[in-house]
């Protein structure tokens, strides 16, 4: 598997991390907090908290979501701390610098696959990691999880006064391991949160695989923008192009390299919900006929089939 966007990935998101933290020193006020009040969980959760609106909120938490709107889950790939750690160490599928574990689906060029022709392989439209994202049923069902998870905070938040998820949210639990970092090395300072924060992050991220996946409440807000997407047709996504995919010959590569077990080739409406732009299919494709493509209020495709069989066709009519 190809790591060149992989690594630039790792790269972005280590760059905003440092930025966040160089801002912190030489910014006063304007630097980890502000990255922090971005996120619609939280600005929920001191809204209830507090029982006011903070208005001076207000257009971060909208501009996130017209940015998940119009580019979907990329905020998951290209700039979560929590990624770029599972990037780096593993955890889940792409496993490592060296990318996701397991191999792809093996291509016949008579039109066979290894299960047989009219049988799927295992691993199509699956995900070691986070399940089969492509099944609706299993996104209904993550996108539910993940709003009780929600509403259990904001009861909670509510009782106590206080934005309790900002203690859990591993994004949090990275800054306040840099700000433990900071209170050792700078202030000469140590505190139990060195260890506390650290032990918390990981036991969410490697212990709890499906953290991001089916428990985050931050992944409810995208998943509702992600369902608007797909309802409306509207937004980029990576497309594969008909007139040289060879996926009817049982190329399945976009699918076993893709975090989200996406096929690019037969996507529905999953590259508007699951994608999270991370790019690997883009890359890895054997023949390079998946591209980013907006599309605007046109209807998609229900099967990478149909638009081939329409293709076909029109030779014949002419």
């Amino acid at each position: 598997m190809k790591t060149r966007i992989k690594t630039i990935r790792i790269l972005v998101a280590t760059g905003v991390l440092a930025l966040a933290v160089v801002a912190a020193h030489l910014g006063g006020n304007a630097a980890i907090g502000t990255l922090c009040a971005l996120c619609p969980v939280g600005f929920a959760q001191i809204v209830v908290a507090s029982g006011t609106v903070p208005w001076g909120l207000v257009p971060g938490v909208l501009a996130v979501l017209v940015i998940v709107f119009l580019l979907g889950r990329a905020f998951c790939s290209w700039l979560c701390p929590s990624q770029l750690l599972k990037n780096v160490f593993g955890g889940h599928t792409p496993r490592g610098v060296l990318g996701r574990s397991g191999e792809a689906v093996p291509v016949s060029r008579g039109g066979s696959e290894a299960n047989g022709p009219s049988e799927p392989p295992a691993s199509v439209g699956k995900s070691s990691g986070s399940g089969c994202s492509t099944c609706s049923s299993c996104g209904t069902s993550s996108l539910k999880t993940q709003g009780l998870v929600l509403v259990v905070l904001l009861v909670v938040s509510f009782a106590v006064g206080f934005p309790v998820f900002c203690l859990l949210c591993p994004i949090g639990l990275v800054f306040g391991t840099l700000w433990a970092l900071n209170r050792v090395f700078v202030l000469l300072q140590p505190g139990w949160e060195l260890i506390v924060f650290p032990l918390m992050l990981l036991a969410e991220l490697f212990l709890f695989k499906r953290w991001c996946s089916s428990i985050c409440p931050l992944g409810f807000f995208f998943g509702l923008m992600g369902k608007l997407r797909a309802k409306l047709g509207f937004g980029a996504r990576p497309q594969a192009g008909c007139a040289t995919c060879i996926s009817k010959e049982g190329c399945r590569t976009c699918s076993t390299v893709c975090p989200e077990g996406i096929d690019v080739a037969d996507p529905g409406k999953a590259t508007l919900e699951a994608c999270t732009f991370c790019l690997d299919c883009v890359e890895n494709c054997p023949t390079k006929s998946i591209k980013v493509k907006a599309r605007a209020g046109k209807p998609i495709p229900g099967s990478f089939d149909e638009l081939s069989d329409v293709e076909e066709v029109e030779p014949s009519v002419r």
